[in-house]
């Protein structure tokens, strides 16, 4: 009797152990079990595209992430994206990231920047509604038709500036046909340009009053690269990074390059009304002093334009060389 009672724990001991392994086998896989923030992938990718895609068309995924070279897995301090983040740089207006979530991307770059996939499906499965929660958008947004608001800013920039480019050649163009037309003339008349006779001035009058072909060619695409300008203006604005004290960045010049734009502008606008009235009037003197610089700085305009679409198109300079594969 004393043997047989002595086994008799044995059998509760093994059902015991049973219950407890079924129960923790159910508890890994059940869904939403929350994870530690190191070991959060789907989150941190979400919290990007949430707060980054709208304006970056490589945040609203993470093989565009990790291409785009802003993360140095194992490296927060070295990751641009958390740098910017971290300071308040970006994004440039509210909503901005929580501490919570500045803090849970820290802990994802440190821990090696992971992709979402490399999670267990039951933890994906529970992530799911987090980045659901998280607002984040889906790879069909977008803006006005394009993959974000950067790449609308990138177009709108480059198209608008060869706009303005190919506007200031016609008025180049119709300028150089005037002015060769008008000496001509001038010179089947033997009049010099010391003794220039009224009738220089009516020949003038009617030169412009001609073919005005050229001349509203020059005045459409003027106002089509300043309206689609306009646009890629708007959205600048709503882009703009804040400055940080003592350092000028790309942002910088492509910010000063567009107050220097609307100044130009500003200026053609006001010596081409100056010079069409001079025109009409058949002023050669005033035609030629103002023709040169209205020309000149209607060149100009489309070259800023342009310099600053180079300075910001130029890649960044990276912290430290990537990691080995």
């Amino acid at each position: 009797m004393k043997a047989t009672s002595s086994f008799r724990p044995f059998p509760a001991l093994l059902l015991a152990l049973a219950a407890s392994a079924a129960w923790a086998q159910g508890a890994a896989s059940s869904p939403g079990t929350p994870l530690p923030a190191a070991a959060d992938p789907p989150r941190a990718v979400a919290l990007i595209a949430k707060y980054c895609s709208a304006c970056h068309g490589w945040a609203s995924g993470y093989k565009e992430i990790a291409a785009e070279g802003v993360i140095v897995p194992g490296k927060p301090s070295e990751s641009r994206l958390f740098e910017y983040v971290e300071s308040g740089y970006m994004p440039p207006s509210p909503p901005a990231p929580s501490p919570a979530e500045i803090e849970l991307l820290r802990a994802w770059i440190a821990s090696g920047a992971a992709a979402p996939e490399a999670v267990s499906g039951a933890t994906e499965s529970a992530d799911a509604g987090s980045a659901a929660s998280a607002g984040a958008p889906g790879k069909g947004g977008g803006f006005l038709g394009f993959k974000s608001k950067v790449d609308y800013h990138r177009a709108a920039g480059w198209t608008s500036s060869g706009l303005l480019l190919a506007a200031g050649v016609v008025g180049a163009v119709r300028a150089y046909d005037l002015m060769d037309a008008a000496h001509d003339y001038r010179d089947a008349m033997g009049i010099t340009e010391d003794t220039m006779d009224p009738v220089c001035y009516d020949m003038i009058r009617d030169l412009w009053s001609g073919d005005q072909a050229l001349r509203w060619t020059h005045v459409s695409l003027l106002a089509a690269g300043e309206t689609l300008y306009l646009g890629n203006a708007i959205t600048g604005m709503s882009m703009a990074r804040k400055a940080k004290p003592g350092q000028v960045s790309k942002s910088d010049i492509h910010r000063w390059a567009f107050f220097t734009h609307a100044a130009l502008m500003a200026s053609e606008i006001v010596m081409g009304l100056f010079t069409t009235d001079a025109l009409k009037r058949g002023d050669h003197e005033t035609v030629a002093n103002l023709g040169r610089a209205h020309a000149a700085v209607g060149l100009a305009i489309p070259l800023v334009m342009i310099g600053a679409g180079i300075v910001i198109e130029l890649p960044a300079r990276p912290k430290t060389a990537p990691p080995a594969e």
